[in-house]
């Protein structure tokens, strides 16, 4: 049994595992932020994770009950509609309260239950402020530990899944946050597109680049969690998330402030949530002409990269 608790370990300090995380998210054909009647509407969507190895697993849900086989490597869940939103910590969502003209003038806090469903104040009909599938990341027995990172070379992909136009895709694509919780704490926020820099953005203050609601009422701010963008993997404080390397064969961040998923993950388990919004705050989320182009709601698919690599010194 040593001999081959031995040769397990050797194989995950020399082959890092890749882990896909994918989920559809879906847009509406009309989803302003200042529209309070708008929604998107979805069909079933899947959310799947993939390992290249049986070192790294992932399944479905939290609290995972080991089925013995160390074969876990898919997972999938059930997605929903989602209308925009706009948070600081993945745990507080605020949506629109009042308007002046076509603009934001105020927020309010919107009571989501575990789904991200909501309703109102000022009516019946609900709403989703985001989609979110829960995973349990485990190593196979007797393997040790592992540390979490995004893959450097894909970290995040956004592609179109139904038969929405380019423009529609774009402008989708431009607002989408994809968040990583790691039991209960927003590790990082990745944004398909960075935020624009020149355009003023869809909220009350017209706050140009990251921002999102901080309170009910009227204040905006830029968000305090880790966040990256693009193909640029280092966030605003110097945090590197991202592992290098390629196929089988990766090493953690190689500067000096290395940020991991998640960190020590065993055999037990440690829960991670994916968690996919529309920042309505960004200049992307905004009523657009082009949306009478189309006879059904867009829809999108989003992969999320991970890559386990056993800690240093172990």
């Amino acid at each position: 049994m040593h001999d081959s608790v031995k040769r397990l370990k050797v194989q995950l300090v020399g082959a890092a595992l890749t882990v896909v995380v994918s989920a559809v998210a879906l847009s509406a054909t009309t989803y302003a932020w200042f529209a309070a009647n708008n929604r998107v509407h979805a069909n079933t969507s899947t959310i799947s994770a993939q390992a290249n190895g049986m070192v790294l697993q992932i399944a479905k849900g939290n609290n995972v009950t080991h089925d013995g086989s160390d074969k876990q490597t898919t997972a999938s869940s059930a997605g929903h509609e989602i209308s925009p939103s706009s948070t600081n910590d993945a745990q507080s969502w605020f949506v629109p309260k009042s308007w002046k003209g076509t603009d934001v003038s105020g927020y309010q806090k919107a009571n989501t239950d575990a789904s991200g469903k909501y309703t109102l104040t000022s009516g019946t009909d609900s709403y989703y402020a985001y989609v979110a599938a829960d995973y349990t990341l485990y190593t196979v027995t007797n393997t040790g530990i592992a540390d979490v990172y995004l893959d450097g070379t894909n970290p995040v992909t956004i592609r179109p899944s139904g038969n929405e136009t380019d423009e529609w895709f774009n402008k989708i694509k431009g607002s989408l946050r994809v968040g990583i919780v790691i039991n209960d704490e927003l590790k990082v926020v990745y944004a398909p597109v960075e935020p624009s820099a020149t355009e003023r953005g869809n909220d009350v203050l017209s706050t140009i680049g990251w921002s999102c609601v901080a309170s009910e009422g009227t204040t905006t701010q830029a968000p305090s969690y880790a966040h990256i963008a693009g193909t640029t993997l280092t966030d605003q404080s110097g945090g590197d998330w991202a592992a290098t390397g390629s196929g089988g064969s990766y090493s953690k961040p190689a500067g000096a402030n290395p940020r991991a998923i998640a960190k020590n993950v065993g055999y037990n388990g440690t829960n991670m949530k994916i968690v996919i919004w529309m920042e309505g705050t960004d200049s992307d989320c905004q009523n657009w002409s082009e949306q009478d182009k189309n006879t059904a709601a867009p829809t999108f698919d989003v992969t999320v990269s991970l890559v386990g690599i056993v800690p240093d010194g172990k």
